[in-house]
């Protein structure tokens, strides 16, 4: 469970300071998915950072299964996003040299996971996505979508308890957006995680069980009964 308490991230900006995030109180329960949305600038992008402890706030507090994020040290942090944390981003962040394979492999060689098991476990997360014969091919060999799945699989071949993805369907087409986030939420189901997403399209958001809406810093969040 994540709880954030009265957190906030304040950025200077020449003479002027910015408030990306103002007070934010927010509770997440185990296997909860929750849309995230907002203008631009509005603290989204910065908001999922803290959740996944790639920034620390200015003040606050950001409590996962009872620890404060914000109180780690550096290696204890890249610790708990090595084991417990997934992240899936709109630009796709493949190294364009490797396989899909191996490319999954990378989320897995911090866990010191032996070479043949990191084989087979990333074979597996490739099969799971739908890119079972796609193992061997380059990031420039597949289509945008089929990039989008093997970056999934690389954020939950470690097992995560947490999946964050920042605008995982930014760079696609509708046909590749409906497809990439029926994988994501057949996941989420299948592997019991917890699912905080980004997104500026209203289409997803509209789908979501719990929808945030932050502007100016400030959030507010509300069950969504058509979901």
């Amino acid at each position: 469970m994540y709880e954030l308490r009265s957190v906030t991230k304040r950025y200077p900006r020449g003479k002027d300071t910015v408030h990306a995030l103002d007070g934010v109180d927010l509770t997440i329960a185990d296997g909860d998915r929750l849309v995230i949305q907002g203008p631009t600038g509005g603290g989204k992008s910065t908001l999922l950072q803290m959740l996944g402890g790639l920034d620390r706030p200015t003040e606050g507090e950001v409590v996962l299964d009872g620890t404060d994020l914000a109180k780690l040290s550096e290696t204890r942090l890249t610790k708990v996003r090595s084991e417990n944390i997934g992240f899936v981003f709109q630009s796709f962040n493949l190294i364009p040299t490797l396989t899909a394979q191996e490319n999954v492999e990378t989320a897995l060689v911090p866990l010191g996971v032996k070479t043949k098991e990191r084989r087979e476990r990333a074979a597996d997360a490739l099969k799971s996505v739908g890119l079972g014969e796609r193992l061997g091919h380059l990031p420039s060999e597949m289509s945008g979508g089929q990039q989008q799945r093997v970056a999934i699989a690389r954020a939950l071949v470690k097992e995560p308890k947490v999946l964050l993805a920042d605008e995982p369907t930014g760079n696609l087409d509708e046909s590749m957006r409906d497809e990439i986030m029926d994988v994501l939420e057949r996941m989420w189901k299948e592997l019991g995680l917890t699912f905080v997403m980004v997104t500026h399209d209203s289409a997803i958001a509209s789908k979501a069980p719990r929808l945030a809406t932050i502007r100016k810093g400030r959030i507010s969040v509300k069950e969504n009964a058509g979901a």
